[in-house]
């Protein structure tokens, strides 16, 4: 009898088992479609920025450059940075105007 209830008990656990690891497999499935849902939108957002990176990167590198030999101090860069800031947000904008599709 007790023979009968410890094979029981290893079916019980045996079928616990497959069934957490179907739970799991299929969480990992919905898991991986949404990381390949993010990849695809960083894809397109690197498409949309890589001519315009090609060409204001070195610009940006030169000016950087150049305002670290001027600069005597961090404080200074950074002053110069956030008075460049809202003419750089406001290019962006002309350039990459925000969508006005629902996410």
């Amino acid at each position: 009898m007790s023979e009968t209830q410890g094979l029981t008990a290893l079916q019980l656990r045996k079928k616990t088992l497959l069934l957490e690891s179907n739970l799991n497999r299929l969480t990992l499935r919905a898991e991986c479609e949404r990381l390949l849902g993010a990849a695809g939108y960083v894809q397109d957002l690197r498409r949309q920025i890589k001519p315009w990176a090609l060409v204001l990167a070195p610009l940006a590198g030169a000016a950087l450059a150049l305002g670290l030999r001027r600069s005597r101090s961090g404080a200074g860069l950074l002053a110069k940075a956030l008075v460049m800031a809202p003419s750089l947000i406001e290019i962006w904008r002309t350039f990459f105007p925000p969508s006005n599709e629902p996410k």
